[in-house]
């Protein structure tokens, strides 16, 4: 074989050996065969475009469709036919090899290009670990809200249907969905104690981990994408995504321990997903219509979900293995809820129904006709009561043994569409079609406070505030004067009923006087001012009697005066303290945007130092290829340089060309490369002082908020 030769196939044989799974050789032939006709820049389906490796990043309406690592991403899902959206749409799916082409990329770190360095995982860790009892109250004061956005994210000007409220089992605080956000209220005052943006779309469904200090979030965008968020109410992280769908999520629950979460939505699959690797673990296809509700129990074993036809199924959670069938209602689920000890069942439907049902044996225990033409909403307390709410405008609440306790409303304003009881089973929440959020005192039925679920901007309520704070200020004023001429009013009475005192003494003296006198003489004069001066004593005991119901009306008057110049001051004091909380809050809100941002940058100086140091390598690896076949020439030009024969001498000079031409494709790439280097260099060293900025200036605004509340 002829040296020339030789030389070649020892190049490809080096090439092949280097050969890693990329999106230029291997996956963008996939794509253009199978998935470029609905997913090209001209048309761009789910605004999905796959013609090119940025685009491919970047994904579609619904979000990222790969993940570096992750073969339970969406990408893997639809070609592999087993999640809702399929690709393609229309026939079999890829073949088994190209299913395999397409994993192998992901597990590689989803390469561009042979020179390219695989990308870091997006995905933030999650510690699944159960390290205590999900169910017992935690150790301490319970979870609640510290220092969390109070900014809505979206301003409306009317607020949104209710679609799901939630109350900490142990903690006085309430989840309440908005537009795109989820609203949290102290439920001692329903006072705005954070909020959670909801930017993926609106949230539908809440659910409380047993501990109390997790929610998690389901919703998204009808007909276009859905997930859930796991959120720490203490502090407003999103700590878990899971569950990415191409349609609202409906219903959603989380296991305690964290490794599992419950979907259901329109697709009528009732689907569970592995929160460590974002992979569907299992898509039970049972329900018939739209999975409207779901519950998984507090002890994690059991799940319960019905649908819009009225069927209810309750699985085990680990399995997914049907634990029971619950056939017995006639129309839609609205609500499927576990008692807090996971041995009692409740369903609330459209048929106007709610039934019990024990897990043992999976019988029905009680049946109550509570709310004809339809229960909307239902839920439990931890002790066992519960309340629902229907389309005959009733709120009812029941007895831990499924009596009925007291109607808490007959006449609500607008259709009931979520519930919930607080954590002592005291007050009822009840929020409805119109945005209204309603608290009744379960004891009494007595209406306590309501609210509307689109707050307003931080600086209309500290505007609204000073207005109040100078109306109340006015008043006080007002109060001040009355005061004073309250005080002088009653001053002056008492000083009249000292002097009416004073005269009745007198008088009694002149009638003493008057006596001694009669009695030392026997004049009819002395006898006729005896008569004179007793004449005069009654009708000033009578005035003293005036005089001191005077004095108690003046003194009462006074009081009552003093009892609303107090309630002034204290409501003037309330109102101030209300402002600096607010105040306060414009400054949190900086400084959570301030450190969100800071958190971004660092992610994109991250990234930019590891693209410059992929860049560095990917220079290293051209370099190294150039020189060899740098080296591979002036080899084969000192082969040339001995040939006699006129055959070898054209078949050698032929290949020197085409390598000459590959030494100038390889130089003019590793030049691209260098200046690709170089801009990196240049973005990294940007991005790196601006991330120590945004942290300097995160904790300045931190500082500034802390000491603003002292």
């Amino acid at each position: 074989m002829p040296r020339s030769l030789v030389i070649l196939t020892a190049l490809a044989s080096w090439s092949s050996a280097q050969e890693k799974t990329t999106y230029d050789d291997h996956v963008f032939p996939i794509f253009q065969q199978s998935c470029l006709n609905c997913h090209n820049p001209d048309k761009a389906k789910g605004g999905l475009d796959l013609s090119t490796y940025a685009a491919s990043m970047k994904g579609g309406s619904g979000g990222k469709i790969v993940e570096p690592g992750d073969v339970g991403c969406m990408l893997m899902g639809s070609v592999q036919h087993t999640s809702e959206k399929k690709m393609p749409p229309e026939g079999d799916k890829l073949a088994s090899a190209q299913i395999d082409t397409l994993k192998r990329w992901i597990e590689g770190g989803l390469l561009e290009n042979k020179s390219s360095s695989a990308r870091k995982a997006s995905k933030p860790k999650f510690e699944t670990t159960l390290r205590s009892d999900p169910a017992a109250k935690p150790d301490g004061p319970p979870p609640m809200p510290e220092h969390l956005l109070l900014e809505p994210p979206v301003i409306t000007a009317r607020p949104a249907a209710v679609h799901a409220l939630a109350c900490s089992p142990w903690a006085p605080l309430l989840a309440a969905t908005g537009q795109r956000q989820v609203l949290l209220y102290h439920t001692d005052s329903l006072e705005l104690a954070g909020i959670l943006p909801f930017p993926e779309g609106d949230p539908v469904s809440l659910a409380f981990t047993p501990d109390g200090r997790y929610l998690i979030v389901g919703g998204g965008v009808p007909g276009k994408s859905g997930v859930t968020i796991t959120f720490d109410i203490t502090n407003g992280s999103r700590l878990l995504t899971a569950a990415k769908e191409f349609d609202s999520i409906l219903a959603a629950d989380i296991r305690p321990g964290f490794d599992i979460v419950a979907t259901g939505g329109p697709s009528r699959l009732l689907k569970i997903w592995n929160t460590g690797t974002g992979e569907l673990v299992k898509s039970i296809k049972k329900h018939t219509d739209w999975i409207t509700a779901l519950d998984l129990s507090s002890d994690g074993v059991l799940l319960a979900s019905g649908d819009r036809n009225g069927g209810v199924f309750v699985w085990e959670s680990e399995s997914g293995n049907e634990f029971h069938s619950l056939r017995a209602h006639q129309a839609a689920i609205s609500a499927t809820a576990f008692r807090a000890d996971s041995n009692i069942l409740a369903t609330a439907s459209e048929d106007g129904t709610l039934r019990f049902w024990e897990m043992n044996g999976g019988s029905e225990v009680k049946k109550i006709d509570a709310h004809p033409g339809g229960v909307t909403a239902f839920a439990f307390a931890r002790d066992g009561s519960s309340v629902s709410a229907g389309r005959d405008m009733k709120v009812k609440f029941w007895k831990p043994d499924f009596s009925h306790a007291r109607d808490l409303v007959q006449n609500l304003p607008a259709l009931p569409t979520a519930i919930a009881l607080d954590f002592e089973g005291k007050q009822a929440f009840v929020g409805d079609a119109l945005g209204n959020i309603q608290s009744f005192q379960t004891s009494d039925s007595k209406k306590l406070t309501e609210i509307k679920n689109n707050p307003s901007l931080i600086e209309t309520r500290i505007q609204t505030i000073a207005s109040t704070i100078n109306n109340q200020e006015q008043k006080l004023t007002e109060s001040e004067k009355d005061l004073a001429e309250k005080t002088a009013a009653r001053d002056a009475a008492r000083n009249t009923l000292s002097e009416s005192e004073n005269e009745l003494k007198r008088l009694i003296e002149a009638h003493k006087t008057a006596q001694i006198t009669a009695s030392q003489t026997t004049s009819e004069e002395a006898g006729k001012l005896v008569n004179e001066a007793s004449s005069k004593i009654q009708p000033a005991e009578q005035t003293i009697v005036q005089n001191r119901g005077n004095v108690e009306a003046s003194e009462k008057l006074l009081t009552s005066s003093t009892t609303a110049y107090e309630n002034i001051k204290t409501s003037i004091n309330s109102l101030k303290l209300n402002q600096k909380r607010w105040s306060a809050a414009t400054i949190n809100t900086k400084a959570l945007i301030t450190r969100r941002e800071a958190e971004e940058t660092s992610l994109v100086a991250d990234e930019d130092q590891n693209n410059y140091t992929q860049a560095a390598a990917a220079i290293a690896i051209q370099s190294d290829a150039l020189n060899i076949k740098r080296s591979d020439r002036l080899e084969l030009s000192e082969h040339l340089m001995r040939s006699t024969s006129p055959a070898i001498t054209e078949e050698l000079q032929a290949t020197l060309a085409a390598l000459d031409i590959r030494i100038s494709i390889e130089q003019a790439r590793l030049e691209t490369l260098e200046n690709d280097s170089l801009i990196l260099r240049d973005k990294a060293e940007h991005t790196a002082p601006l991330t120590y900025r945004k942290n300097l200036e995160s904790i300045a605004l931190r500082n500034a908020y802390l000491k603003a509340l002292e």
